[in-house]
C-alpha cells in the first residue's frame, strides 16, 4: 500500500461506520436495513455495501456521511438554530459586546447566524450563508495573522461547505468550547469528538513516522513554506519536506504533551490539517463533469 493509499485510509470512516454499528448492537445487514427505514439517501446500501465501507474498500458520499453521522450521532448533528437562542439567551447577550470568547464562542456564532440566515432548519440555508458567521469568528479567535491565514484555508475549503450547518449546531451544543476550530470541523465530519481525535492523533504521527515523501501528500507547496517556517527552517522547496519530517520527528513529544486543546491547538498541527488534501477526495469523474453526483460513493485507489 503506498504512502497515499496509507494516509487515506487512516482518514476515512470505516472505523466510523463499524464503531456506530456496533454501538448499537448491530449486524452489517441490520444496519443496513436501519439506515435505509431512517433515509431514503441510503436506498440500495445492502450487507456488501456496508462491508466494503467498514474495510475500506469503498466510502459513502458526503450527504451519505452526514446522513450517517446525524442518524447515529444526533447529538452531534442538530441542524436548527432555534433551541441555541433561546437556551443562552445571557451568553448571546454577553458574546454581543466583546464579539469572542474563546471558552464559549456559540452565542457569537448564533447571533451571527440569526441574522444572516432568518433562523431556518433548512441545511441548503445553513450551508449558504455560514462562512459569514464563521469567518469573523475565526478571524477574531486567532491572535497571530498567520494561523488565521492557515484557518481561513479550512473555513473557505469548498469540501467543507456543506458541514458548515452542522458546525453551527454543534459548537451550540457545547456547554464550554475551548476546542480549536479545526477540531470542531473535523469532530463534526467524524460525528464524534473522541472518534476524530483517534482519526487525526493517528493521521498526524503517521506524518511523523513515514518518510519525508509523505509531507508531499499531506501538505502542498504553500503549506510545506509555512509548516517550515514555522518550524524555524529554510523554505527551499526541495529540501522542505525532509526538513519538516525530521523537524516534526524531534517535537512529537513536545507537540503531544499537555491536554488535548493545546495538543490541536498548536500551530505545527493546524498547519498540518489545513492541507491541500480534503477530508474527502472528489468522486470519480467529477473533474471531468465539474458536477458532485451526491448520490455516489468514493473508491479507493486500493480497491
Amino acid at each position: 500500500m503506498s504512502n497515499q493509499e496509507n494516509i487515506i485510509e487512516t482518514l476515512r470512516t470505516g472505523d466510523l461506520i463499524r464503531h456506530g454499528r456496533m454501538s448499537l448492537g448491530m449486524t452489517q445487514a441490520e444496519l443496513a436495513s436501519y439506515l435505509t427505514q431512517h433515509n431514503d439517501i441510503f436506498n440500495g446500501v445492502d450487507t456488501v455495501t456496508i462491508s466494503r465501507w467498514e474495510a475500506g474498500r469503498v466510502y459513502p458520499s458526503t450527504k451519505r456521511l452526514i446522513a450517517f453521522a446525524k442518524i447515529l450521532y444526533p447529538q452531534h448533528t442538530r441542524t436548527t438554530l432555534k433551541y441555541m437562542i433561546k437556551d443562552r439567551p445571557r451568553g448571546h447577550q454577553e458574546c454581543k459586546v466583546s464579539k469572542v470568547n474563546a471558552f464559549h464562542p456559540h452565542p457569537y456564532l448564533v447571533g451571527e447566524a440569526h441574522r444572516a440566515l432568518a433562523i431556518t432548519d433548512d441545511i441548503s440555508r445553513l450551508t449558504s450563508g455560514t462562512r459569514r458567521c464563521i469567518d469573523p469568528y475565526f478571524m477574531a479567535l486567532s491572535q497571530q495573522q498567520e494561523q488565521a491565514k492557515t484557518l481561513r484555508l479550512v473555513v473557505l475549503d469548498p469540501t467543507t461547505q456543506e458541514i458548515f450547518g452542522h458546525l453551527l449546531a454543534y459548537c451550540g451544543n457545547l456547554d464550554t468550547c475551548s476546542e480549536a476550530p479545526s477540531v470542531i470541523i473535523s469532530s463534526v465530519y467524524a460525528g464524534s469528538d473522541k472518534i476524530f481525535e483517534f482519526l487525526f492523533s493517528q493521521f498526524f504521527r503517521f506524518a511523523v513516522q513515514q518518510d519525508a515523501r509523505s509531507i508531499h501528500l499531506i501538505c502542498g507547496d504553500s503549506q510545506q513554506r509555512a509548516l517550515a517556517k514555522r518550524l524555524g527552517l529554510t523554505q527551499s522547496r526541495t529540501k522542505a519536506p525532509q526538513l519538516i519530517q525530521s523537524a516534526l520527528a524531534d517535537r512529537e513529544g513536545q507537540i503531544f504533551e499537555g491536554d488535548y486543546f493545546e495538543t490541536l491547538a498548536h500551530p505545527d498541527f493546524i498547519a498540518l490539517f489545513a492541507s491541500d488534501i480534503a477530508p474527502y477526495p472528489q468522486v470519480e469523474g467529477d473533474e471531468a463533469s465539474g458536477q458532485h453526483d451526491e448520490q455516489r460513493d468514493y473508491v479507493s485507489s486500493s480497491a
